[in-house]
């Protein structure tokens, strides 16, 4: 306990204060996940952008991003990498996001753009690929960003977000290497709805 008389956990690096309840990870079932989707590719369709491409964040956004690449009927799925805490687990350090990809998907301008990441934290993974977008070409007007949640609180709002939370979050794809005896289940009051 510090002098103050603090009793809040250290944070761990690239936090930003109050992020993280750290009362148990939220566990996304597949179900769960499946409406998040739903009301994803609804929100997209009713604002009416309809993307020539859509961009996964691998590794989180894979499996959302084929999702909407299905639901929305975007012609083409691109992948980059954004590597961005120091491993896998949970309340990981957060280092600089890095951008690492072999062949670079062919976007440039005139492309209308859909970002797809599983989460979005403090937001600095978008904006290293907005960056990279940008480089390439693609006017900003032509790119939206999704995810399937939001850190509470995120500096950066995705234009597409169907929840916000407040503690760590294990994805349905990701329980077969991270243990979900302590996790909660994402609360209704997550969904942020249409």
């Amino acid at each position: 306990m510090s002098e103050s008389g603090d009793t809040t956990p250290p944070a761990v690096a690239g936090e930003r204060p109050g992020m993280w309840s750290r009362q148990g990870p939220y566990l996304l079932d597949w179900a769960s996940f499946g409406e998040l989707m739903a009301d994803l590719a609804a929100q997209v369709r009713d604002e009416g952008f309809r993307p020539d491409a859509v961009l996964a964040v691998a590794r989180g956004g894979l499996t959302p991003a084929g999702f909407l690449t299905c639901a929305l009927d975007a012609p083409v799925q691109h992948t980059i990498r954004v590597r961005r805490t120091a491993d896998d687990t949970r309340y990981a350090a957060k280092q600089a996001p890095v951008i690492d990809i072999g062949s670079p998907p062919e976007l440039g301008p005139g492309d209308r753009v859909l970002v797809v990441d599983d989460i979005v934290g403090t937001g600095s993974t978008a904006d290293v690929v907005l960056a990279y977008l940008a480089d390439a070409g693609v006017a900003r007007s032509d790119v939206r960003f999704a995810a399937v949640v939001r850190n509470h609180r995120s500096g950066y709002v995705p234009d597409y977000c169907p929840a916000v939370i407040d503690d760590w979050i294990v994805f349905p794809w990701e329980t077969d290497r991270e243990s979900t005896a302590d996790c909660r289940p994402l609360p209704a009051t997550a969904r942020t709805g249409r």
